[in-house]
């Protein structure tokens, strides 16, 4: 894993304005795999969520660099001043973290795991991912579920989506209230069953750029729907604004609140879909995905509890995966091995009284001996023609 690295920006370095910026949505994300296959990488996976956009891969950190810088328009130098890099070792470790949770935001949060899947299953794909990194991603995932399984560390507010109905009920509780929920990806589709559950006095309308979309979980839960394209001329008709939308633009603006009965909005789209200098208008008050994080802070104390425990399962589960990755290295070497053990079996005058199954059973120890050594690291005993001179020596004297 020498060649391995970790290249991005996330929530510890970046605001949301800057992580909008090289937000990598799935259309983009071809084009990050096309220009990685020019490149020639082998191993490449981009994971792009609303705290982080990060490359994972094995080869020339500076080629991936270009590949984030080509795909999300924005410059080197904007790029160089909010990354950060790791490898080896540590991408290795962050990567395993990420998967479980121990990265997020939001500590523990268990979304990460399915938008890890999902990176990884649009890497393979597209052909980026290769044997041992797919391994990699298995035993990920392996891990954090393991961390779920056995520690607290996911119980209770686990996602931006659940703090925004804590939210929710704060500023309204059993009180009467419009909400105009839009987009509805897993994220949004994970508000809009949550504000039916948790707030059945929220009359939810719901909109999606695709229709089809819209009307069949309207239909299922007996939501109001609206048109994507009728959105901005009707904002100010909604006391609530729940806002997970993916646009290139943004969709409420300082003139769209003008005169509006809106209260309050919660933007949880990244790009942002809420433009900054809504902020200025006293009548609103506006959380971004930053704000809402911040709810979270009492059960993320609790669950920094559990950090231990979670850093001994995730660490074993590394090992297991190096140990396996030093063997899928070797594995032509150690097939050469074993043919060249079982024709000298045959060819072995002291061998040639024995039984099939018991030339076997001595070659296969010495394979064993042979695994042994590579676990240990132990260089002089890994040339395959002394493994076999000392064969050859042990049948003779025995």
């Amino acid at each position: 894993m020498e060649n391995t690295f970790v290249i991005g920006i996330s929530y510890k370095n970046a605001d949301v304005a800057t992580r909008s910026a090289f937000s990598i949505s799935p259309e983009k994300q071809t084009e990050c795999y096309n220009l990685a296959k020019a490149f020639d990488f082998k191993d490449f996976v981009v994971l792009s969520t609303c705290n982080r956009t990060e490359i994972y891969g094995v080869g020339p950190v500076d080629l991936a660099e270009s590949v984030i810088t080509t795909v999300t328009r924005q410059s080197k130098e904007m790029l160089n001043q909010y990354k950060f890099v790791k490898t080896t070792d540590d991408a290795l470790t962050h990567i395993f973290h990420v998967a479980s949770g121990l990265d997020s935001q939001i500590l523990g949060d268990y979304e990460i795991l399915g938008q890890f899947k999902n990176a990884c299953r649009l890497a393979k794909e597209n052909r980026m991912l290769g044997p041992v990194f797919e391994r990699m991603a298995n035993i990920c995932i392996q891990a954090s579920k393991e961390v779920k399984t056995k520690t607290a560390i996911s119980k209770g507010t686990v996602s931006a989506s659940y703090a925004a109905i804590e939210i929710l009920k704060e500023k309204f509780g059993d009180k009467k209230a419009s909400c105009l929920l839009v987009g509805l990806g897993k994220f949004g589709n994970n508000i809009s069953k949550n504000i039916k559950h948790y707030l059945p006095n929220i009359e939810l309308t719901i909109s999606n750029r695709t229709y089809a979309t819209a009307l069949e979980v309207a239909n299922t839960h007996g939501f109001g729907i609206l048109p994507y394209e009728e959105v901005q001329a009707n904002i100010k008709n909604f006391d609530v604004l729940v806002m997970s939308a993916i646009s290139d633009n943004y969709i409420v603006t300082p003139e769209t609140l003008v005169d509006a009965k809106t209260t309050l909005v919660l933007d949880l789209s990244i790009p942002q879909t809420v433009h900054p200098n809504c902020k200025s208008n006293s009548n609103v008050e506006i959380y971004d995905i930053n704000s809402i994080s911040t709810i979270l802070d009492k059960s993320l104390e609790n669950r920094k509890t559990f950090l231990p425990i979670a850093n001994e399962i995730i660490n074993s589960h590394i090992a297991a995966f190096v140990d396996w990755s030093k063997f899928y290295n070797q594995r032509n070497k150690i097939m050469s091995l074993k043919n060249m053990l079982i024709e000298a079996s045959k060819s072995c005058p002291h061998l040639a009284r024995l039984d099939d199954e018991t030339k076997n059973e001595l070659v296969n120890k010495t394979i064993q001996a042979f695994v042994l050594s590579l676990k240990q690291n132990n260089v002089i005993q890994l040339e395959p023609e002394k493994i076999v001179d000392n064969f050859m020596r042990y049948a003779t004297a025995n």
